[in-house]
Parts: C-alpha cells; sequence; structure tokens
C-alpha cells in the first residue's frame, strides 16, 4: 500500500454514498422490489452489509432469482423506485467543507461514477456543486459496471498523475477502480457499505468526511 500522499493535486471522487446521502433512498428501493417478491425486506445496515460488486451478487444475496428475471429487468426496477426520491437527497455530512477545502487549495476535482452520465449531470447540478468539478464521467447505461475503462478516460483527458491524486469512494469497488488507475484510494464509511467489507483491501478508511479533512489539513 502506497502512503498516503501529502502532496495531493487532484481528487476523483465517486457520487453515489459519497458525495449524494443516498443510502436509505437506496435501501427503501430495495425493499420495494423485496415486498412485491414477498422476500425478506432490509434495514439500512443490512443493505449496508449486503452490497457487493457486481450488482447481479447483490441481488441474488436478497434472494431475488436471476434465473427467472433478468439483471437489466432488475436495474430498471430499482431505478424507477429510486429515481423517484433522489431529488429529495442532500450531501453526506462533511462534504461541502472537504470540496470547498479542495477548491481553495487548487486541487483539481472530478466525478467518476457508475451512473448514467446524463443522470449524473442533473445531480451534480442540483446540489449546486458543478462549479467545484473540471470533469464529470458517468457510464452509458444504468447497469453499473466497472468504473475503470470510464476513469482512464478521465486520467487520460486531463493528465492527471495518479501518484498524487486521491479516488475518493465509500465500497470496494472504488478501492478497487483506484488500484486499477493507479491513484490512492480512500475510503469514507458514510455510505453504502460497512467496513467488514473494505478490512482487507488497501485503502486508507476514514469514518467520516471530517476525519478525512483533518488528516489532509495535518498532512498539509
Amino acid at each position: 500500500m502506497p502512503k498516503f500522499p501529502t502532496n495531493t493535486t487532484a481528487v476523483v471522487w465517486d457520487f453515489n454514498g459519497t458525495i449524494l446521502n443516498d443510502v436509505d433512498l437506496a435501501a427503501n428501493a430495495v425493499n420495494v422490489m423485496l415486498r412485491k417478491r414477498s422476500l425478506p425486506e432490509l434495514s439500512r445496515e443490512r443493505h449496508r452489509h449486503l452490497l457487493c460488486f457486481p450488482i447481479a451478487d447483490y441481488y441474488r444475496a436478497l434472494g431475488l432469482d436471476l434465473e427467472t428475471e433478468t439483471h437489466k429487468d432488475l436495474a430498471d426496477e430499482f431505478h424507477e423506485g429510486y429515481l423517484a426520491g433522489v431529488g429529495s437527497c442532500g450531501m453526506n455530512e462533511g462534504v461541502p467543507e472537504l470540496l470547498d477545502a479542495f477548491r481553495q487549495a487548487n486541487i483539481a476535482q472530478y466525478v467518476l461514477s457508475a451512473a448514467e452520465e446524463s443522470m449524473l449531470l442533473s445531480w451534480v447540478r442540483l446540489l449546486g456543486i458543478e462549479s467545484c468539478f473540471d470533469g464529470v464521467y458517468g457510464l452509458t447505461d444504468r447497469l453499473a459496471g466497472s468504473k475503470t475503462d470510464r476513469g482512464r478516460d478521465l486520467m487520460n483527458t486531463h493528465g492527471l498523475d495518479p501518484k498524487t491524486t486521491l479516488l475518493i469512494g465509500d465500497t470496494d469497488h472504488d478501492a478497487e477502480v483506484a488500484a486499477a488507475l493507479g491513484c490512492h484510494p480512500v475510503i469514507v464509511l458514510q455510505g453504502h457499505q460497512t467496513r467488514d467489507r473494505i478490512n482487507g483491501i488497501p485503502c486508507t478508511i476514514f469514518e467520516t468526511f471530517a476525519d478525512l479533512k483533518h488528516v489532509l489539513a495535518a498532512a498539509g
């Protein structure tokens, strides 16, 4: 694991669960699907404990039958419930302050997400933070595939040095994407996964964004 960089020049942010406080919304959207199939509902914390990638494995852990239902149909059903409430979600506690701290330090910031790019842009604008970012990168569909290729597009287009780039996320998949890109993975446990999902994966873990901001301030 590389040493936590003290000379950060760029930050790549995950969006859902990292910037956006949408854990309850996602769990509620899943519960609508489970009720429809007479399956046991899950709590916020059980959602955080079970969530994994690929998302098809999460669906299976919930008891959904991917032999009789397609991943695409389940993803569309989830998004129907999720999109109905996403406009009411705010940012995770501590995110606005950290965005501002990076901006004041003249550190370039980007968004990299597995969300559909047109939706992602609309969510960033809805939160009023579009001006914080030099680029917003999402996928071309809703199936939540790997973000690595789009991450490479981002890094190459903007000429980022991975050795001095942080990738901030909330899941093990974010850490894996960061590793594939050569960036330093930072996981903040205010999002979609619990610590037991992250432990053992090479990354720097913080309980809160306030903790991360404090470490960065001390390093600077």
